[in-house]
Formats: structure tokens, sequence, C-alpha cells
């Protein structure tokens, strides 16, 4: 584990904000989810970051599963951008909200409607984001469910975006 040094992000953290800002909202982020007593993994940009990707972190994105997203709603009101909706794109198959805090956007996934897909066979592929199998780590001083190392690294081979090459670079020491 390589984590973010204490008084410093990785460049660019956050939506048009600075590392700063992005760690706040990941620290509420984090700290609403575990009083609320709601199982979460951090996956993307930031469990990039925790495992030792280098690149700037551009969004902070967490999944809970789907009967814990009616508390968080509760709970979060205030924050709420987006209400829970599918969302799909070239490489991703999801039902997810957005929170903001401070002009930092955190997505909330849900566990069981997440899918991507492989890039080389174009085939989608069950997320399989399981919060119980979550590694802890710190990045940003906030001490977080992370997934885990392999998992990470298998799915950013399979989405194989630029993005993914140079996480993998850096977390994998290999191209994919």
């Amino acid at each position: 584990m390589t984590p973010v040094p204490s008084g410093e992000s990785p460049a660019g953290a956050g939506s048009r904000t600075d590392g700063a800002a992005a760690a706040a909202a990941l620290s509420w982020t984090c700290g609403l989810l575990r009083d609320c007593g709601i199982p979460f993994q951090v996956t993307g940009d930031v469990a990039a970051a925790a495992h030792g990707g280098t690149r700037p972190v551009r969004q902070v994105e967490m999944f809970i599963a789907a009967a814990h997203v009616p508390a968080l709603i509760r709970r979060a009101r205030d924050r709420v951008a987006d209400y829970p909706w599918r969302r799909r794109d070239d490489a991703w198959d999801r039902v997810a909200m957005s929170l903001v805090l401070d002009g930092v956007t955190v997505e909330v996934c849900v566990v069981e409607a997440a899918r991507f897909r492989d890039a080389a066979t174009g085939e989608w592929l069950e997320a399989a984001v399981d919060p119980a199998a979550s590694v802890t780590m710190t990045v940003w001083d906030v001490e977080m469910p992370v997934m885990p190392r392999e998992q990470l690294v298998d799915q950013k081979r399979r989405l194989d975006r630029e993005v993914d090459r140079q996480d993998l670079l850096d977390i994998a020491g290999d191209a994919p």
C-alpha cells in the first residue's frame, strides 16, 4: 500500500476543486456511511490512489447495497444532487446517485446493479463489488474500505481505457 501522504493529495483531485475539498467530501461521506451502519467500498480513482496510482483523482466513487439507499437519502437529503437512476455509458452500466459537498461530486453506486464492459470482448460483466471483501486503506488521512488490489487490477485490465492503462502501470507495474 502506498497511501497519499498527509497534507498531500493526488493532483487535480475533485471536480473543479482542490484536493482538500475532495478529501473533505470523502471524509464526510465515509463518516456518514459509518454513522448509518452502511457497509461500503471505495472504488475507481480513489481506490487506484490507495493502491499506488499517481494520476489525478477526478471523482469519488463508492458502492453500497440497494437496501441501504433509502437510509442514505434520508440522512444526506441536503447533499443529494441526483437521486438514484440507471446510468450507462460505453464502459459502465449501474444505478447511482450523486452527493455534492463543496463542489465535489461523490457517486454512490448500487452493488447489485453494477456491470462493466470488457473492452476486448464487448461483453457486459458483473462488477461483483463486495463491501465485505474490502481492504482498509488510508487516502488523504481518511481510513476507508477499498476494493482489493487484485479485483481493481482485473477490472482495469478488462475496461482498458486510457485511465485504466495509466493506473495499471502504477499499481500493477505493467500495461494491460
